[in-house]
């Protein structure tokens, strides 16, 4: 069953006891369960909680091992029984009633569909300072929804980021696998618009004749000829000049092995019209506008580069690129990588980008092989070297408005971390071009899959999104620690926050044919703000 290797792969929602010792029977067991060593799991769970009868971690993680064994009588009892040590005990508490519904074939059910939370699902624990509640979702995966806010659409097809604009009126979403961009209002809570990436010959002066840049080569070609005829797979976005909406494309479906120019089209979202397209590197995914609007980084998940466009002018019209790219280290050959896994395939798989607040530095996460974050000095655009010594899997990168922080998360390793911009900006610009380990970060565990992140407009909590445990934490940015959770649909991976706080978009993109497919929509309240 695929919720067993899926929830036994993820890291533990608490990793430890009290004292050492329970701790380490604990850790043991945990390995084993990890490596489907039943038995074994269950003799150090055994000692683990003879140690230490009240660790919740050990109690928990009891209750899966009994769940890899379909032994639903003991997992339920095992998860009462950690209910019973802490009733605010968010997994227990959502996991308890599917191990009692097992006989009844709802788990035949969930193995096919992933997890579908229901409306009005609430976060935990009640008492936290900041409470979500689900209150609207958009969804391909149940044609007739009887709950209210509940909707079903069709072009939700691997939802895969969310954004607000600046005036909180609009949320648009990227549906990577419906080529379409969907435009909501949040307000209301109600669909308003779908923006097409379908582009034919009729769209030809969108692309001011330019098919390519940085002189990369097609390595497959369009079924029209033309490769400014296609349909694009958008990821990521981002807003410059308050009103042009960015939207890379992981790559042009004709692309199917991601080695050719993708592309990033430019939405004017007064209108909600593509009003120009530039010619990108393989495989777009993220891209960052500097705050004083004379640029736009684009990553380039592909082959280690970076694109920059000069956007001084503000009319898109005039947009260009610099003439260079911009090199972490050195540049990934796309020769012999078509048909491999280009998630994995992808060199330093550039992910997570951000401008510092004086525009004068450009931080990129370096998400693959041996990890760090990497710095460019504007002025000149000099590589500067990277940062390392972070939890591992770097990938979404958030800069405080007040520029002392830099905050990102780590996906695989599932941690978020902070670190103060002085002190990462003297490490790098003292890089000599290398790459120096550090000890600065501060970080705590949030889960694993660890995706999108975005501060509260105070920057009191940071929200992220967690693919693994199919999950919204919010982390208290002084104290950095979790302070409330709250279930999405399985496989949460992009994340929103209104400009007053209040509302959280998710998108759960899926994997593997499972779970995904969803849009789901949190109220947000602050009790402690709140008067007596």
């Amino acid at each position: 069953m695929w919720l067993v290797a899926f929830f036994l792969a993820q890291a533990p929602a608490a990793d430890s006891c009290t004292s050492p010792e329970a701790t380490k029977a604990f850790r043991a067991g945990f390995e084993a369960q990890q490596g489907m060593r039943t038995s074994e799991a269950l003799e150090k769970y055994t000692a683990c909680l003879k140690l230490e009868p009240t660790c919740v971690a050990c109690q928990y993680e009891v209750g899966w091992t009994h769940w890899s064994r379909s032994d639903w009588p003991s997992c339920v009892a095992a998860w009462e029984a950690t209910l019973k040590l802490d009733p605010e005990h968010n997994a227990a508490a959502t996991w308890l009633p599917n191990a009692k519904n097992n006989g009844s074939g709802v788990a035949q059910t969930l193995s096919k569909t992933g997890l579908r939370v229901p409306m009005g699902t609430s976060s935990r624990p009640s008492a936290a300072p900041v409470k979500l509640e689900l209150v609207a979702r958009w969804q391909n995966y149940n044609a007739r929804p009887t709950a209210e806010g509940d909707h079903h659409d069709d072009y939700v097809h691997s939802p895969k980021s969310a954004r607000f604009s600046p005036d909180g009126s609009r949320v648009y979403v990227n549906s990577l696998e419906g080529f379409h961009t969907l435009v909501f209002d949040p307000r209301a809570l109600k669909k308003v618009h779908n923006i097409p990436h379908i582009f034919k010959a009729a769209d030809s002066e969108l692309f001011q004749g330019e098919t390519s840049i940085f002189d990369y080569p097609y390595n497959r070609k369009s079924p029209s000829g033309d490769p400014n005829q296609f349909s694009g797979k958008p990821v990521e976005s981002e807003i410059s000049h308050d009103k042009l909406l960015w939207v890379p494309y992981y790559r042009r479906d004709f692309d199917r092995g991601a080695t050719s120019p993708s592309a990033v089209s430019i939405i004017d979202i007064t209108t909600n019209e593509i009003v120009r397209v530039l010619p990108t590197g393989p495989i777009p995914k993220y891209v960052a506008a500097s705050p004083d609007g004379n640029w736009v980084a684009i990553s380039h998940w592909g082959d280690n580069t970076l694109g920059v466009v000069d956007t001084s002018s503000g009319d898109p019209q005039t947009f260009e690129y610099r003439p260079d790219r911009l090199v972490v280290e050195k540049i990934l050959s796309q020769s012999g990588l078509a048909g491999t896994n280009r998630d994995s395939s992808c060199g330093f798989c550039l992910r997570g980008t951000v401008f510092t607040n004086d525009s004068k530095t450009l931080l990129v996460a370096r998400m693959g092989s041996g990890g760090g974050i990497a710095g460019f000095d504007v002025a000149s655009w000099k590589y500067l070297g990277s940062i390392a010594g972070e939890p591992e899997t770097p990938r979404h990168l958030v800069a405080s408005k007040d520029g002392k922080w830099l905050y990102f998360t780590s996906n695989k390793s599932g941690y978020v971390t902070k670190i103060k911009m002085k002190t990462a900006l003297e490490h790098l610009y003292e890089a000599d071009g290398k790459k120096v380990q550090i000890d600065d970060w501060q970080s705590v565990h949030v889960g694993s899959g660890a995706r999108t992140l975005e501060a509260s407009p105070d920057e009191r909590y940071l929200f992220v999104a967690l693919n693994g445990r199919a999950e919204v934490a919010v982390v208290d940015t002084e104290k950095m620690e979790v302070v409330s959770r709250v279930r999405t649909d399985s496989y949460a991976v992009g994340l929103a926050i209104s400009p007053d706080g209040k509302q959280l978009w998710t998108t759960s993109q899926g994997r593997s044919n499972k779970g995904g497919n969803s849009i789901c929509v949190f109220s947000v309240s602050y009790p402690e703000d709140e008067p007596e």
